[in-house]
């Protein structure tokens, strides 16, 4: 009861304030069409890594009912009689792209949560007479033409309604991207139209159970006896329903949670057999790893490096092994040394090896840089390890495409991802500028 009312003053001292969700349309595809005016208005798909399954597709792909998910083998034969086109996925563009819708976005709102690359809550204080569509229609505007990206926007008193308007948004034909269901006079009639296992922080196993009670959509959630939720789900049933009723129960959370681990790890284009190899993609895969924790001010005080074969192999084999740390760390330098000792734990030359990956663990901020007295190590050698991996950083970020890096990182690729269908379009690569010729 204590939780209810804290939830009930909440929702009264934050009457007058909205929560958005902002979200890119087909965020992969109108990257592509974005930078390549030929690929707009055509129906376009994109692939996984190694050109495995559509992860992404235009909304002239969806009209053609392309399934996400489908393998690109499969139905290869029928893009091409259908015409699409087909494109690997090109994530520097994506990120790149990313950065730049979340940095407009800050400019127009109080607050911003990032919630992934294609996807932001924010806060709003409400106007006078509490519509909101002249300013979500002039963001639609700013980011169409700084970006060539279309949003929608979905606008409520908290974060799930904010979901919930965002789907209504993209499926009422007169609402032009943006539905504002803070202000709507019948909000259970939408509500209605929302099944229950497309609310946000319903998985499928709770779904079943909520349609076992004859529950089948957002508006009988909401007014589900409040007990009976509360034994099956605790506390996170109970705010789900709570929000459903308009109460905000989630504030904007402008700082990211600190990451538990930082996961690098990719599938061969084909399988590998020596040790070589191995070496030289964990070495990728470290360095990246530990650019990502430099990038959010981490370190790691233990490491994990894996590999297996194919799951459909007869012979399977996959092994880890796991180094704990004598003091935290995100040098690159010191990690790759200690990834490639290790990477000999875990080969064997007598399988098809098909997959690798280093995690980061047991992360802390590097704010808090604890030495150890069995690793000593000058201060002025510390600043100078540390004045050079920043200008490598330094230098990578503004230039980008890794114009600084480890030598064991530069040698021939034969087992790399495959990317055979990827845009010849960037803007994260100097060298891609189009050349125009007068």
């Amino acid at each position: 009861m204590l939780l209810y009312i804290q939830y009930i003053i909440a929702g009264r001292q934050l009457e007058m304030n909205a929560i958005a969700l902002i979200d890119g349309n087909n965020f992969y595809a109108s990257c592509e069409q974005s930078i390549n005016p030929y690929l707009r208005n055509k129906p376009l798909v994109i692939l996984s890594n190694n050109d495995g399954c559509i992860i992404a597709r235009s909304a002239e792909a969806r009209i053609l009912k392309i399934r996400m998910g489908e393998p690109y083998f499969k139905i290869k034969e029928r893009l091409n009689k259908l015409g699409v086109i087909v494109l690997s996925s090109n994530y520097s563009l994506y990120g790149d792209m990313s950065k730049r819708l979340m940095n407009l976005l800050k400019k127009n709102c109080e607050k911003i949560e990032i919630y992934s690359i294609d996807e932001a809550f924010i806060s709003i204080h409400r106007p006078h007479n509490k519509d909101l569509s002249p300013w979500a229609r002039k963001l639609r505007t700013l980011i169409y033409q700084n970006l060539g990206l279309t949003i929608t926007i979905g606008i409520a008193e908290n974060k799930l309604r904010a979901k919930l308007a965002n789907k209504l948004a993209k499926r009422i034909n007169y609402s032009a991207g943006i539905f504002d269901l803070g202000i709507t006079n019948d909000k259970n009639s939408y509500l209605k139209e929302i099944n229950v296992d497309n609310i946000w922080g319903i998985g499928t196993q709770t779904s079943r159970w909520l349609r076992s009670k004859g529950i089948k959509n957002a508006k009988e959630l909401k007014d589900m006896n409040q007990n009976e939720l509360k034994k099956k789900l605790g506390v996170v049933g109970q705010r789900i329903q709570l929000e459903l009723k308009g109460y905000q129960c989630l504030p904007i959370e402008e700082k990211r949670n600190q990451k538990k681990e930082i996961r690098v790890s990719r599938s061969f284009s084909k399988p590998i057999t020596k040790l070589e190899e191995l070496k030289h993609a964990l070495a990728i895969y470290t360095i990246r790893a530990s650019e990502k924790m430099r990038a959010q001010n981490l370190q790691a005080s233990s490491i994990t490096i894996f590999t297996r074969t194919s799951h459909y192999s007869k012979f399977n084999y996959q092994k880890s092994v796991y180094k704990k740390l004598v003091e935290a760390t995100n040098d690159t330098n010191i990690i790759l040394k200690i990834v490639i000792e290790l990477s000999k734990e875990i080969y064997h030359p007598e399988y098809k090896l098909t997959k690798a990956g280093v995690l980061m663990q047991e992360l802390s901020e590097f704010t808090y840089f604890q030495k150890s007295i069995l690793n000593y190590s000058s201060k002025n050698k510390l600043d100078k390890e540390r004045k050079l991996i920043q200008t490598i950083d330094s230098l990578n970020n503004k230039f980008k495409n890794e114009v600084i890096t480890w030598g064991i990182a530069k040698k021939n690729q034969s087992w790399g991802m495959n990317r055979k269908l990827l845009s010849g379009t960037s803007i994260t690569d100097i060298e891609k500028i189009p050349t125009i010729i007068i």
